[in-house]
């Protein structure tokens, strides 16, 4: 197997919450909310290849086999306290230049919305994209940003809330 075959093509992005009396049946549920994820979901780093096709969600999952390992970029919140929003984010920006590589950032927080937390996650890769280039973030068109986002608020019982926000490769 050559290492290029692990260069992603194309990315593609999706979010989701889930509630539950157990944590892990919450999280399950945000999987689930946010598409039909059926995949072993590896997380990685933050790059977005050079030449990476952003692409819709329902392609990107056609191109997916049931129980396939897949690589992505994931935010994850959860929490059972009383009143508390977890919020869940996937910002990027693509450099002008399709040969050059791009910026994947993750935002976990308590964010109010989903607005919010999308705002935090594009900053975050701006800001991490900057520092990588050396390319000052006021040259960097907003047209080269996208994020996805989840919340969801506590309801005041026993359950867990999760919300998830995913950026997902194809190869």
């Amino acid at each position: 197997m050559s290492n290029k075959s692990l260069l992603p093509k194309y990315v593609f992005f999706v979010s989701g919450t889930g509630r539950h009396k157990d944590r892990l049946q919450a999280f399950d549920r945000a999987l689930l909310n946010a598409g039909p994820l059926t995949h072993n979901l590896v997380a990685v780093s933050s790059i977005l290849p050079a030449g990476c096709k952003i692409i819709s969600s329902k392609k990107g999952l056609d191109m997916l086999t049931p129980g396939e390992i897949v690589f992505c970029v994931m935010a994850k919140q959860d929490t059972n306290i009383i009143g508390e929003i977890a919020s869940a984010a996937v910002g990027v920006i693509r450099s002008k230049k399709s040969s050059k590589f791009g910026y994947i950032s993750e935002y976990h927080g308590n964010a109010k919305n989903k607005k919010v937390a999308s705002k935090i996650a594009k900053r975050l890769a701006v800001e991490m994209f900057s520092s990588r280039t050396k390319i000052s973030s006021k040259k960097l068109s907003p047209s080269l940003l996208e994020a996805i986002s989840a919340s969801i608020k506590q309801p005041g019982n026993n359950e867990w809330v999760c919300s998830v926000a995913l950026c997902i490769f194809v190869l």
